[in-house]
């Protein structure tokens, strides 16, 4: 009886998390791009992860960056849409009829590619400065199908790539283990500090979905941030699965609407001294000099 309770205990504050990446890169920009792809994709497949990638037709460009996402579709992994142009729709010369055809315009580019799925994430996490645009995009997503790929956990790892390609130019090898540590500690906080957000505004904890990007960084250390997720007690189940969560069908009440689904859910809730949900350097600070990093 004993072992029973604690099993159905364990199961109860089970984490469980699915990976998400978002924009995709242009090989006539980056010559590393199809390394940095291919090693993502090497280590999803390592570790047995079934994934989502969000490309926005202005960062990959055209027929070589179109081909780095199809390797993702062929992979198993999901093909959703992010854009063509990558607009915040919470700024003020952006409209909802421009910001939809942009949305327009990448489905009929992505969607002969392998695993495509009408899943669109927002780019910047930003869904309208107005309760008219907000509910413009909400109303034409519904009407043609499309879910929504929101984010549980918002993080920087924008910021950390651009360290990593610092110290990686410079051949700092102890940096770039410094680097490394000082990333997964970043990950590894912002996936807590969102999950006791949940329990505190969900009273549960959801099938998480963490925001990543196809960069370097994580072309350098992704089998090291899954690794340490697992032994912080950390499930990685698929993207497809995680996004059956109830949580991710919730439309923002907020203006100006979207962040990370919990965040904007605790706003709404009236919760107080939430972190503001643009992650950026300054917040990074004292974690990198925890790291012998500044």
């Amino acid at each position: 009886m004993l072992i029973c309770l604690l099993c159905f205990n364990a199961h109860l504050h089970a984490k469980s998390l699915a990976l998400s990446f978002d924009d995709g890169l242009n090989p006539a920009f980056n010559a590393q791009a199809s390394t940095i792809n291919a090693s993502i994709l090497r280590q999803l497949k390592d570790k047995h992860i079934k994934s989502i990638v969000f490309p926005s037709l202005i960062k990959i460009g055209d027929y070589q960056g179109k081909q780095l996402i199809r390797d993702w579709g062929i992979s198993g992994h999901l093909i959703g849409n992010h854009s063509a142009l990558h607009q915040n729709l919470n700024k003020e010369n952006v409209s909802a009829k421009d910001y939809i055809k942009s949305i327009e315009h990448a489905d009929t580019v992505l969607k002969t590619l392998p695993n495509y799925t009408r899943i669109y994430r927002y780019p910047f996490l930003k869904e309208g400065n107005s309760a008219e645009k907000r509910d413009a995009v909400y109303q034409w997503l519904e009407q043609h199908q499309y879910r929504i790929g929101g984010v549980s956990i918002d993080a920087s790892d924008w910021f950390y790539n651009q360290k990593y390609i610092n110290y990686a130019k410079q051949q700092d090898l102890d940096k770039l283990q410094q680097l490394k540590q000082a990333y997964i500690a970043h990950l590894l906080n912002r996936a807590e500090y969102y999950d006791k957000l949940a329990q505190l505004s969900l009273k549960r904890s959801p099938q998480h979905v963490l925001l990543l990007h196809v960069n370097a960084i994580n072309a350098a250390f992704l089998k090291d941030v899954i690794t340490a997720f697992q032994q912080h007690g950390w499930t990685f189940i698929s993207a497809e699965r995680a996004l059956q969560d109830p949580l991710y069908a919730l439309h923002s009440q907020n203006i100006p609407a979207g962040e990370s689904v919990i965040w904007s859910i605790a706003k709404t809730q009236g919760i107080t001294q939430l972190r503001y949900p643009a992650e950026d350097a300054p917040y990074e600070i004292d974690n990198l000099k925890q790291h012998g990093l500044h």
